[in-house]
């Protein structure tokens, strides 16, 4: 597990599988964009406010992973997408790479409704 991982769950934000990472918010419920750390804690998947030094910042939004929809996951070369509904509200992400083992968590929180 990288630094960050190790960090996150030290701190508390994630629990110990470490799916943690930041990524580019493209889309959130109150119009907000920019750097996100997405950490899953338990079912909850919860978006904190982030610097450019990957500084963990204010609670933005707590997603119960059971709840979500449309859950899509695209992991290229050039691009790579994170997309889903939550409470009638569209979530998208992008510009994360390496985190295959996070985004199996995400999948298999929400596949185990």
């Amino acid at each position: 597990m990288a630094k960050f991982q190790d960090k996150l769950i030290a701190d508390g934000y994630c629990d110990n599988r470490g799916a943690g990472f930041c990524a580019t918010a493209t889309k959130l419920p109150r119009g907000e964009y920019g750097i996100v750390a997405l950490c899953v804690n338990g079912n909850k998947l919860n978006l904190f406010d982030v610097d450019m030094r990957s500084n963990i910042g204010e609670l933005l939004y707590e997603v119960d992973l059971k709840q979500v929809e449309n859950l899509k996951i695209r992991t290229g070369i050039f691009s790579q997408v994170l997309k889903f509904e939550y409470n009638g509200s569209a979530y998208s992400f992008t510009n994360f790479v390496g985190v295959k083992p996070s985004l199996k968590v995400i999948e298999e929180e929400v596949a185990n409704r």
